[in-house]
């Protein structure tokens, strides 16, 4: 008979690994600190790794401090969600470091065009991930894989091929600690990915180290700069290569499509929407089972009663955006209608935004759906009420989202 549990209760790590973190937040707790979040500790090792020592924006340690602080108040934290921080803390550091020593070398980046890149957002498990990779198929297009995300300078250098091979262990890393984790959102080092990486501050951070304080903060905090430097580091990533469309998405824009159009006023927007059941029900279960692993306790409950907060919220702020913004910059994708026929999808984006749509490109994204639809998966299973919420809740909380886009709730 199969089981009724959802994946967040099923959801374990392994013996050893659970052993070894459990020791080392039991050291952490008696005041024998495993894992160093020093910001000043942390810039030394990011010189030390690169030999380089400018910072030039005080801006961005300060803002990497504020995230800093708020990671270390967390009561539930264990060694395993400070260690994964850690290693992030430091990319973070270390390509800052290589962009700026990019920028000294390369004078001229800030005037490399970017095109008009084709950014995919709105809420989370609607399709993004399924359509991101389809459109990066095109051979004009890019849609960067992880590995060029988590270093976007190596990319461009003789390191490329040394980076590769590091995302591809911290896949590995992350499936041998987690598979019920990487099934529900599969991550490959060759494969497009989400954008965030290359933002200093996002939406990301709730959901991998922080919570509903640090949204507080982050909400009412401009993203301008966030959306500057990520512009640099899509500028070095194609500094002296063939011009090719960027394909890029994560829904952690949603809250922020004003100042991302600020710095890229004509990039072209597909937002995608799906029944709010299954949106809120499967999100959440992913962010339950990711703090389950993380943490030493997980209130569900309150976990679901945030996440409908903050997805609310940031649903009103991207209408606010968009209604500022012509029209013909944004489109809509239903995901029933992306599942049940990908390609006729691709072709009215094509149609809408302009684009030629070659039998090349066209190919290339036929064999990657086959590919795709070969590939093993495992359940994930979820259910609303785990959560405490229910479709009323919904129906209330996203009230002015489902009227305009006529979005189910089922």
């Amino acid at each position: 008979m199969p089981s009724t549990d959802t994946t967040f209760d099923t959801a374990k790590i392994p013996i050893p690994i659970r052993a070894v973190v459990t020791l080392m937040t039991t050291l952490d707790s008696l005041g024998i600190p495993v894992v160093n979040l020093d910001l000043n500790k942390a810039k030394a090792a990011a010189e030390e790794k690169t030999g380089l020592h400018d910072w030039n924006d005080q801006h961005f340690l300060d803002d990497l401090e504020k995230l800093i602080d708020f990671v270390k108040r967390s009561p539930t934290a264990t060694s395993l969600l400070k260690i994964n921080f850690r290693n992030d803390l430091m990319r973070r550091l270390t390509n800052y470091l290589k962009l700026q020593e990019f920028k000294k070398t390369h004078p001229d980046l800030a005037s490399q065009s970017v095109g008009t890149p084709l950014i995919i957002a709105g809420l989370p498990r609607t399709g993004t991930t399924l359509l991101h990779r389809l459109l990066a198929q095109d051979p004009v297009s890019h849609g960067p894989a992880l590995w060029e995300l988590f270093a976007p300078i190596d990319s461009v250098t003789p390191s490329a091929d040394s980076r590769r091979k590091d995302t591809e262990g911290f896949v590995n890393m992350v499936r041998n600690t987690s598979l019920t984790l990487w099934s529900i959102h599969p991550t490959y080092a060759n494969e497009a990915d989400e954008c965030y990486f290359l933002l200093p501050q996002s939406l990301g951070d709730v959901f991998i180290y922080t919570g509903i304080d640090y949204w507080n903060w982050f909400s009412q905090r401009s993203a301008i700069p966030d959306y500057e430097l990520y512009k640099q580091y899509l500028q070095a990533m194609h500094y002296g290569q063939r011009a090719r469309r960027w394909v890029l998405k994560t829904p952690v824009h949603t809250p922020k499509f004003d100042d991302l159009l600020t710095v890229f006023p004509n990039a072209q927007i597909i937002w995608c929407h799906r029944g709010l059941s299954h949106v809120i029900a499967s999100w959440v279960s992913f962010a339950a089972v990711s703090r389950k692993l993380t943490h030493k306790t997980v209130d569900p409950v309150q976990l679901g009663r945030e996440w409908v907060e903050i997805w609310s919220q940031s649903l009103k702020e991207a209408q606010k955006a968009r209604d500022h913004h012509p029209a013909s910059q944004f489109f809509d994708v239903n995901y029933d209608d992306l599942v049940l026929d990908p390609m006729g999808m691709v072709r009215k984006i094509y149609t809408y935004f302009g684009l030629e749509l070659t039998v090349a490109a066209e190919a290339k994204m036929k064999a990657w759906l086959e590919k795709d639809r070969q590939q093993e998966r495992l359940g994930h299973r979820y259910t609303l009420d785990r959560y405490g919420l229910s479709p009323e809740i919904l129906e209330r909380e996203f009230a002015d989202y489902i009227r305009r886009y006529d979005v189910s709730i089922d």
